[in-house]
């Protein structure tokens, strides 16, 4: 119910409007002693007091004040000192007062809050502090402690057991409080304060939350004040000071802050350290708010001047507010009294330009800051949330790959069975190109298994059909390159480097560049040399040795090729199977020690390819010449066909009628046979005979290779490399070898231990959002 309007003289204000009840804006009262003598219609209710004399229809100060928190809008607020006492290092909409070691910051502090931080013990110096006004109707002060978000789970514990519980607000008592805290944190400070192994600053939060039934609702977190001369603060080292800097710059980053940037209005602007760390983390200024402090120190009209246009100006969005603090002699006065000579002070007619701003007084800036602050919560708060289900996803797909908790032997068969199992499937994908049924082909290219084999494959085959003989055959020319050769190289020159950092494959690296030499030209000569140094008795024949001897020289390029492609093939395997194990387990320890127990067979995989490889060019170029291919007598047949062809090459059969002189093709035929002896008949057959062979020969191995060496014993024998890891093979692990390989060391523990604590925490975040 309402209170009847009353009219008062002006000189009975300053009793009304510091009594208990009442609150009055500054405008209000400045504009009123400023014009003319007359009175104002105070209307007393609800113990506010506005001004009637202004614009119709708007709202005092208090009036909207008291309407943000009936609208339900101090909820907003709440939820950030919800999320902001969880510790799960979320940025939340937040005031942070930030100045220099004697800017009037903790003064300033104990206005807006009407809470009385100690004095000359420098408790509250070492660690942020948040203040927290709640409205309440029971009236107390609870002081704890949120630990900062890397703390380990035994001194998170710790930290948040401490809870100490105020109903008679007394300085010592606080004082007592918190040089507990100080002591709970293990910083150099009180009683601790000689013993220099103990850090001077912590990174955990001071909580101070004050209830009352006439408290609004608002949250400032102090900082440490920037210093600096270490020996400031006694022991203070350089390295504290950097500690403190670092610790400013990271709430002031916070793009959900409002940065409260203290100074003195007797400071130059423009050489302030804490102005230029607010413009380092907020450049466009939209989110600082100045607050030049002890102006009854004011007495020259250039400062004044000064301090007016920087509040008249543009240089921060928000603008600047000018305070006045409790002064030095003044420790005796409560917060009435010194409110009271704030009063005074801006009633001075050389205050009038900045009165006239409406931007004086604690009152108006504690107002503002709600405001502020309310808004920024509003607008963030759907932010937060995506925020927090995105971490949430991101932490929940990191606990399925730590897996369930692996303390006993069945907890660990069966986490790595269940990895053998997926690995299995994985693996069996590769080798069929079924490369959309996991994302991890996409973002891994060295999964892609079997393309990769199929193209070394293919590069092999093309550089022993090209470059394989050490001769060209009569009437063929050196093929030449269409680029499937470089292709090939490279190939195989990644797989090489790669393998430089695994010491266990040095027998598999090759130590040149992969490269293949041209064929020579001159054949003939060489065949005539073989049939020279193996001649016998035969008449118009050969002996077999010959064949075997010139094969043997012509294909001697294909024992280092195909040596060289099956140790690269192994190498992409090799590749292939770090990729896939290093993709599936994300614990490290685990990783290595299951890599290194599959180590060995893995290299017992690859030597017996490379040995199978071994027996085939033994076999090819060891053994005597021998095919049953039908083909080889059709590649003989063509080449004795080309030969003729090549003799009857002078006739001119090219017309519709003409007719074939019998006698012409004889004297071309008796030529080609006189002019010719029997060695050189002999070594064309030895040609003929040997292009054929090494033709059926070329293929065969190949095939061989790539079909016996790599397809089988590296990929699809049961032995193979790709198939050591499985489900069979866990199981006959004995349980200390299993222990080795899944257990968890102190370390994957203690990440699961943080892990899961994150997760608990942005589940309850999301509970405080949603609701």
């Amino acid at each position: 119910m309402l209170r009847p309007i009353c009219y008062l003289p002006r000189r009975t204000i300053p009793s009304i409007l510091f009594s208990r009840k009442c609150v009055v804006s500054w405008p209000s009262i400045l504009r009123c002693s400023q014009r003319q003598p007359r009175r104002l219609k105070i209307k007393a209710s609800f113990g506010t007091m506005h001004d009637t004399a202004s614009t119709p229809g708007s709202q005092s100060s208090d009036s909207s004040f008291a309407n943000l928190d009936s609208l339900g809008n101090h909820i907003y607020l709440e939820k950030q000192d919800k999320l902001r006492d969880l510790g799960i290092n979320l940025q939340t909409s937040q005031i942070i007062v930030v100045g220099g070691q004697s800017s009037g910051k903790s003064s300033l502090l104990e206005s807006l809050t009407g809470f009385s931080l100690p004095r000359g013990q420098g408790c509250c110096t070492r660690f942020a502090t948040q203040i927290t006004l709640r409205r309440h109707p029971t009236k107390k002060t609870v002081i704890s402690i949120i630990p900062r978000s890397n703390a380990d789970q035994k001194l998170r514990e710790t930290l948040r057991a401490f809870r100490h519980e105020l109903t008679d607000f007394r300085p010592e008592d606080v004082a007592g409080v918190i040089e507990k805290a100080n002591m709970v944190m293990e910083i150099r400070s009180g009683v601790n304060k000689d013993i220099l192994n103990l850090p001077m600053f912590s990174d955990d939060i001071l909580k101070i939350e004050i209830s009352s039934p006439d408290n609004p609702h608002l949250t400032v977190i102090d900082v440490p004040g920037l210093f600096q001369v270490t020996d400031q603060l006694g022991y203070a080292t350089n390295q504290d000071k950097a500690m403190v800097e670092a610790m400013v710059k990271r709430h002031m980053k916070n793009e959900r802050t409002i940065v409260l940037a203290v100074l003195s209005c007797l400071s130059d602007p423009a050489t302030e350290g804490i102005l230029q760390f607010a413009k380092a983390a907020d450049p466009k200024g939209e989110r600082t708010v100045g607050v030049l402090t002890k102006a009854d120190l004011v007495k020259e009209k250039a400062v004044l001047q000064s301090l007016s246009n920087l509040v008249t100006g543009t240089t921060l969005k928000l603008g600047y507010f000018v305070v006045r603090n409790r002064g030095a002699d003044e420790d005796d006065l409560d917060m009435a009294q010194c409110n009271r000579k704030e009063v005074e002070l801006f009633e001075d007619p050389k205050w009038k330009d900045i009165a006239g701003t409406g931007r004086i007084g604690v009152d108006t800036l504690r107002k503002e800051l709600q405001s502020l602050l309310t808004g920024l919560a509003k607008r963030e708060l759907p932010k937060q949330k995506a925020e927090v289900i995105k971490r949430l996803a991101e932490c929940e797909k990191r606990s399925i790959s730590f897996g369930p908790p692996r303390s006993t032997p069945a907890a660990q068969r069966e986490h790595l069975i269940k990895l053998a199992l997926r690995f299995e499937r994985l693996v069996n994908d590769a080798l069929e190109g079924l490369y959309g049924r996991d994302v991890l082909f996409g973002e891994k290219p060295p999964l892609k298994l079997i393309t990769k084999i199929i193209k070394l494959n293919e590069g092999f085959s093309n550089a022993i059909w090209k470059k394989g003989q050490t001769w060209n055959f009569k009437g063929k020319t050196t093929e030449k390159d269409n680029g499937a050769e470089a292709a090939y190289i490279k190939l195989m020159n990644e797989a090489f480097d790669w393998a430089s950092k695994f010491p266990e494959l040095s027998e598999y690296r090759h130590p040149n560049i992969v490269s293949f030499k041209d064929p020579q030209s001159n054949i003939m000569a060489f065949i005539g040399e073989c049939y020279s140094a193996s001649r016998g008795p035969e008449l118009g024949s050969f002996s077999g040795s010959v064949l075997t001897m010139a094969f043997q020289a012509q294909a001697t390029n294909w024992d280092e090729a195909a040596t060289r492609h099956v140790k690269g093939a192994a190498l992409v395997i090799h590749r292939f199977l770090y990729t896939l194990l290093e993709a599936l387990v994300a614990d490290q320890r685990m990783r290595e020690e299951l890599w290194t127990s599959l180590q060995d067979d893995l290299l017992k995989g690859y030597r017996r390819a490379c040995d199978h490889a071994k027996f085939i060019i033994n076999t090819e170029l060891n053994g005597r010449p021998i095919t049953y291919n039908h083909y080889f007598n059709d590649n003989l047949q063509r080449a004795r066909l080309g030969r003729q062809r090549s003799i009857l090459q002078g006739l001119d059969v090219n017309g519709p009628n003409t007719k074939v002189d019998l006698s012409k093709v004889q004297s071309l035929m008796t030529s080609a046979v006189e002019n010719k002896s029997n060695a050189d008949q002999v070594k064309e057959d030895i040609h003929d005979i040997l292009k054929s062979y090494y033709k059926v020969a070329r293929k065969r191995f190949v095939d061989n290779i790539c079909q016996q060496a790599i397809n089988h014993f590296l990929l699809d024998s049961d032995e193979s490399p790709v198939k050591i890891f499985t489900a069979d093979w866990v199981a006959r692990l004995s349980d200390h070898r299993l222990n080795s390989i899944a257990g968890e060391d102190l370390t994957t523990a203690t990440a699961r231990q943080r892990l899961e604590t994150e997760m608990e925490g942005l589940k309850k975040a999301l509970e405080v959002l949603r609701y």
